[in-house]
């Protein structure tokens, strides 16, 4: 018997686009008596009579409501149509013969349902442990492979920390010689009993030369004193700065007549006669 969309389909279609008509209508009342004209004609096949916006769109609705409502009685045709004639037909080859082979996949699934649990089933166990087996190497190959890329790794890093390690002690050791070169002690004077420092040599050396004075001259007096009285300066940089200080202000406070000509025998009395006791 055929379909008839007005009786026997519980559901008919509403367009969005059906919004904008219902909201151009004048009031609510309009869209009221739309929207039950729309149920009777999709329910029972009555047109209500209707007036001015509400009219015109009752017949534009309509027609979609039919034009839906026929494409749903023509597939219920096709599938009743399809129905008597004992649903889809089976798959042939080119010799016209039907999929046989489907149909005894299907009751070995049945009689292997039936069968209890256990029996005929060894047949099948050794295909599936080889394929755990094959998946569990293959696990266990991937997680030996990350552990291997995780010890290069490892080991990059320690190959790095060495490197810096090795710059540090470099660098330390660079720094210890600097140090051990401007800090280390060596002897001067003609007995090489005076002790100083490079630093300290440079500094009373240059301090000597702003004045016109000879550093050699203090070491060498010095030297002598210390070999004739028998004696250890264990501060000959002091001594030497002292003496340095004073000729310095004696140069500078004596007047021009007084420093007239090169004789310097001033100061060699004045370092051979003072009493260095008093600086040791």
């Amino acid at each position: 018997m055929a379909k008839n969309f007005h009786t026997d389909n519980k559901a008919f279609m509403l367009y969005k686009d059906w919004e904008d008509i219902f909201q151009a209508l004048d009031s609510s009342e309009e869209i009221g008596e739309l929207v039950m004209a729309l149920f009777a004609y999709a329910k029972r096949g009555e047109s209500p009579k209707l007036s001015g916006g509400a009219k015109i769109a009752f017949l534009m609705m309509r027609a979609a409501i039919e034009r839906d409502g026929i494409a749903w009685e023509e597939t219920c045709a096709q599938r009743s149509e399809c129905g008597k004639k004992g649903g889809r037909p089976k798959k042939s080859d080119e010799s016209g013969n039907t999929d046989e082979k489907a149909e005894q996949t299907a009751a070995s699934a049945d009689n292997a349902e039936e069968k209890p649990q256990g029996i005929n089933d060894t047949a099948e166990k050794p295909k599936a442990f080889s394929q755990t087996k094959r998946f569990s190497e293959k696990a266990k190959k991937a997680d030996k492979d990350k552990d291997i890329d995780i010890d290069k790794d490892k080991d990059t890093d320690k190959d790095i920390d060495k490197d810096k390690d090795k710059d540090k002690a470099i660098d330390k050791e660079k720094k210890k010689d600097a140090g051990t070169a401007e800090s280390g002690v060596r002897s001067f004077g003609t007995h090489k009993n005076i002790m100083l420092t490079s630093k300290q040599y440079n500094e009373l050396e240059s301090r000597c030369r702003s004045v016109g004075l000879s550093l050699e001259s203090y070491i060498s007096k010095l030297s002598q004193w210390l070999f004739t009285k028998g004696r250890h300066c264990t501060d000959p940089y002091r001594i030497i700065s002292g003496w340095l200080d004073n000729d310095s202000k004696r140069k500078t406070a004596a007047k021009p007549k007084e420093r007239q000509g090169c004789d310097l025998s001033w100061y060699d009395d004045f370092a051979m006669n003072v009493d260095l006791s008093k600086f040791l």
